[in-house]
């Protein structure tokens, strides 16, 4: 979080002023996204209310990464990533990648940050299609 110049994720993630969520978009957004403050205070009463419950839940989602062991899954994952994330950057995405195994691949999509899916919607949904479309059906055939 120093990287990003807050103190903690909460901090961050769960804005209390209109300056703390421009902050947290122009870091989360790989583009400058323009809102008028009116809607930028009318978003903080709207997904930021209950904010001690929030900060709770949080903390509670922040663990120590240095012992963290990846499980194998059985399943294919495709892990998409913005690859101007400055929140989750890619060298994470690659070595998650890694802890996966063959299982796993990845897909930087360029000129998008850790928004990807909504500044990116249609490149997005086309990764995001071709790698359903390469999954087996139920009966192992490919769809």
């Amino acid at each position: 979080m120093e990287r990003l110049g807050c103190g903690s994720s909460s901090e961050l993630l769960l804005p209390s002023s209109v300056k703390g969520l421009k902050n947290l978009l122009s870091i989360a957004a790989h583009k400058k996204l323009y809102f008028p403050d009116r809607l930028h205070k009318d978003f903080l009463e709207v997904m930021f209310t209950n904010r001690k419950e929030r900060e709770e839940l949080l903390e509670g989602l922040v663990i120590d990464t240095k012992d963290t062991t990846i499980p194998k899954f059985p399943q294919r994952i495709h892990l998409l990533w913005g690859e101007n994330d400055q929140i989750f950057q890619q060298e994470l995405a690659h070595n998650m990648k890694e802890q996966l195994g063959e299982n796993a691949t990845f897909e930087g999509i360029k000129k998008a940050g850790h928004l990807v899916h909504l500044e990116r919607p249609c490149v997005y949904n086309r990764c995001l299609k071709r790698f359903l479309a390469s999954l087996p059906n139920e009966d192992g055939a490919q769809k």
